[in-house]
């Protein structure tokens, strides 16, 4: 009676190691996109809680200063959509990201992200 072996061949580790390494790829190309979204989530929440963004072209400027440090360089200061709702300023913006993968195959995503600021009403 033979006894048969048990496990995975060489061509099945092959196989593994190939989806394991495009995995891990995928992950390498996919991470710093997210990243610099929720860097530009942060920048709008931390222009909302601060009393200084009392004007559009005061918004743009803590941006702008936001995106340098933050290293954020999908959108820029003249991107951004500011209006006025109910005293409050509403920031948003969105914007796409294309990730080349290798040959012609490339990821887009699509963001979109908005946060409120209060205004300082002048009496």
């Amino acid at each position: 009676m033979r006894k048969r072996e048990r496990g995975i061949s060489l061509v099945g580790t092959m196989i593994m190691a190939a989806l394991v390494i495009g995995g891990i790829v995928l992950a390498m190309r996919c991470v710093p996109v997210y990243n610099e979204y929720f860097a530009i989530q942060k920048a709008f929440k931390t222009i909302a809680s601060s009393g200084e963004a009392d004007s559009p072209e005061a918004v743009r400027k803590m941006f702008e200063l936001r995106s340098a440090v933050d290293d954020i360089t999908s959108i820029k200061k003249t991107d951004l959509i500011i209006s006025k709702e109910n005293n409050r300023y509403e920031i948003s913006a969105d914007w796409q990201r294309t990730v080349p993968l290798g040959g012609h195959v490339s990821l887009l995503f699509q963001f979109s992200a908005s946060s409120s600021v209060k205004a300082e009403t002048s009496n």
